[in-house]
């Protein structure tokens, strides 16, 4: 192959880590918005009324509401249930991010280790050479359990800090019996479920040592 061409595909390679690198950061900051975002919500659905109040004393200072009779006015009429269905949407917002990049991240690096072989065998270098085989099979033998089991424990943590958020939110809209509530709130709770389980589906399939056929073909 021509040095030109050899040139373009190993600039391809390098443009295509550093995007791959830039996505895996934001999936990270999507995973720690997530985890904290439902956490929050989860501690303002439990009967702990210091949260509750202490976020009513936030968003007084925060404009600045000195009163006390407006202070306590606020305690009282302060619409939670709507600030906890906003938390919700976010929630799925950050699920469906999660899962898009996690999913670009690691069929990025699949493709990677794709282009490594191919870029070996155009330079001519030899088979026992780790130049180009970083993503690829330098990666994958270096691997230790720890690393091969991450997946798992991504996959467990944000299901510990979604599930029981999106539980109790649930049974606190149908204690309420707000019938808009309820139906809005239960579709984007399944939406969220789903990006969940494709999540968990799609990081544990695409975490191989070679590309699978359904994206090979």
């Amino acid at each position: 192959m021509e040095k030109e061409s050899v040139q373009l595909i190993t600039d391809h390679y390098q443009k295509t880590f550093e995007v791959t690198d830039e996505l895996w950061k934001e999936r990270n900051r999507a995973f720690v918005f997530l985890a904290l975002t439902s956490g929050i919500g989860l501690l303002l659905l439990l009967p702990v009324p210091e949260v509750s109040k202490l976020l009513v004393d936030a968003i007084a200072k925060l404009l600045g509401i000195t009163d006390p009779a407006r202070v306590s006015q606020l305690y009282q009429d302060f619409p939670l249930d709507i600030l906890l269905s906003i938390l919700l949407v976010i929630v799925f917002y950050l699920m469906q991010k999660l899962n898009s990049t996690n999913l670009s991240v690691m069929r990025n690096y699949l493709y990677l280790g794709a282009m490594e072989a191919e870029i070996r065998q155009n330079l001519g270098l030899p088979k026992d050479s780790v130049s180009f085989t970083r993503e690829g099979s330098f990666y994958w033998g270096k691997r230790s359990m720890m690393q091969a089991m991450s997946k798992w424990y991504y996959i467990l943590v944000v299901m510990i800090v979604l599930l029981p958020f999106l539980i109790f939110k649930l049974v606190r809209d149908f204690s309420s019996q707000n019938a808009v509530m309820i139906i809005v709130d239960l579709i984007v709770t399944l939406l969220t479920l789903l990006y969940f389980v494709d999540y968990a589906r799609s990081a544990v399939k695409l975490d191989v040592s070679r590309i699978p056929r359904s994206i090979s073909s």
